[in-house]
């Protein structure tokens, strides 16, 4: 029965199987705040995010990590960043900032030493289909709402996030 079913997400879906390793470790609730940013020519009116404080009793053991790599960029709590137009951006904690990793192309991104809690925003274009995050057999874990949306994750079991156009 489960094999079925995992074939029918596979199908239904079109996601391939891929994995990559993570190392789970306790997450940590925090809040951030999300809101639109003056449009600019560089960013289009992204989104301004302001990130949390740093969560409590969370240690790193290795830096997070993405393949392929994307552009990433390092923020203290309670800094700012803006989540470009056309972007869907990721936040991990780093073990003394949080590091954001801006996924722009249509492709699966496999995750190295993500955990605790995290956020997300899709702020792809108009026309771009729901992105997900796969957990360890390349099975979707949980399909994301279309642009504009963000949330928080518990990064623990999620091995990649594919971004689909």
């Amino acid at each position: 029965m489960l094999i079925v079913a995992v074939a029918l997400v596979v199908a239904a879906t079109g996601v391939p199987a891929t994995a990559s390793a993570a190392t789970p470790r306790p997450a940590s609730a925090a809040t951030e705040s999300v809101e639109v940013a003056a449009a600019s020519s560089r960013d289009a009116g992204g989104l301004l995010i302001t990130t949390p404080p740093a969560p409590s009793e969370v240690s790193i053991a290795a830096t997070p990590t993405i393949s392929p790599s994307v552009t990433t960029k390092t923020v203290v709590p309670g800094g700012t960043y803006t989540c470009p137009y056309g972007n869907f951006c990721a936040q991990v904690w780093s073990g003394t900032a949080w590091k954001v990793f801006f996924l722009y192309n249509c492709r699966i991104y496999d995750l190295f030493n993500w955990t605790g809690t995290g956020y997300w925003r899709n702020n792809q274009t108009s026309g771009a289909t729901n992105p997900y995050f796969l957990g360890s057999q390349g099975i979707p874990i949980n399909v994301l709402p279309l642009s504009p949306s963000s949330g928080s994750t518990d990064w623990d079991p999620v091995y990649s996030i594919s971004v689909r156009c």
